[in-house]
């Protein structure tokens, strides 16, 4: 378990320090996460402490993903729907201020009818037509000064509201390679199965994983690897369409949910995924080195009325595993 420190000092000198003695490259997440560490943030620290030392950059960056990224998005979250709260406060406020005046204007409108009736002479009426142009000059000043205080309140809570969207979005998506992360997976599949229950349609699932990550990962370094996955992601963008959804499931690991698609399309869209990243090349960007293919194995499962998402998924991860059991870069299905 890490030991306690004091002081912001004390847990950045800690995390500095792990990351040299690691050999990790430095970067402001391997930062955060290890400040994290040593600052005992709970759950960052029994994520790492169940590796017992023996932890690889990857795993660094899956617990930084799960824990810390999430955290920040948390907090983003939290303090936006702070200022909402206060805008609608103020906007709150701004409408009860408006109905005191209304009400308070009438009052006096009535309080100036009844003087009008009991004017007896040209400078009674003159004098309740001078406080009714007074009084009306005020309330078109104290109309001018909320519609104000609603146009500020409004544009805060459309700024607020935009902003919520984007924080939303990031909580649904996988930050390394933009598709949907895993909480966005499970959404959409438990909504494409309830789906393909109403509509009687075929639903089809595919789960990926690169064939041996860890070792190209060890090769070339951490930031290699982020590369092969974004250019894995960026395959599965361009080769589905529509309402399919593609998702990071984890690590290496992806998925993608094809509704209204039965098993043998969904061998078909496989192996075309299968071969577009095998036909792609990882280049070292900055030494324009060429480092080779990866490939791809694939597991294809059609969904089953009345299973549950969890044994989808591993009816799924099943087929992955014969086709890598059987040799790495092809597809294999469920119950084939």
């Amino acid at each position: 378990m890490s030991n306690k420190t004091t002081g912001i000092q004390d847990a950045s000198a800690e995390a500095w320090n792990r990351i040299a003695e690691e050999g990790f490259k430095p970067s402001p997440s391997q930062y955060e996460l290890w400040y994290r560490y040593y600052d005992s943030d709970p759950d960052v620290c029994n994520a790492i402490d169940r590796h017992e030392g023996k932890i690889t950059e990857a795993t660094c960056h899956e617990i930084y993903e799960r824990f810390v990224a999430r955290s920040s998005i948390d907090n983003a979250m939290q303090k936006i729907n702070d200022h909402l709260q206060e805008a609608l406060t103020e906007i709150s406020g701004a409408v009860g201020d408006m109905k005191d005046a209304t009400t308070e204007c009438g009052d006096s409108l009535a309080d100036m009818s009844t003087q009008v009736r009991k004017a007896d002479s040209i400078e009674d009426i003159e004098s309740v037509i001078s406080y009714l142009v007074n009084d009306t000059k005020k309330m078109i000043e104290y109309n001018r000064s909320l519609e104000q205080r609603l146009d500020t309140s409004s544009a805060q809570v459309n700024i607020l509201k935009e902003s919520l969207d984007v924080v939303r979005h990031e909580a649904m998506t996988d930050a390394l390679t933009g598709l949907a992360n895993r909480k966005s997976f499970n959404v959409a599949l438990e909504n494409a199965m309830r789906e393909a229950e109403e509509d009687k349609e075929p639903l089809t699932l595919l789960m990926l994983d690169v064939d041996h990550f860890k070792l190209f990962n060890d090769s070339f370094g951490h930031l290699i690897g982020d590369q092969v996955l974004r250019l894995v992601a960026r395959c599965l963008i361009d080769g589905v369409k529509g309402r399919d959804t593609s998702a990071r499931y984890g690590g290496e690991e992806f998925a993608i949910i094809l509704p209204n698609t039965p098993l043998s399309s969904g061998i078909v869209v496989a192996n075309a995924l299968r071969a577009s990243v095998e036909s792609r090349e990882v280049i070292n960007r900055t030494s324009n080195q060429h480092l080779g293919k990866i490939t791809m194995s694939i597991g294809v499962a059609e969904y089953d009325k009345g299973e549950s998402s969890d044994d989808f998924v591993e009816r799924a991860d099943g087929a992955l595993y014969t086709a890598k059991n059987n040799g790495r870069n092809q597809v294999a299905a469920a119950g084939a």
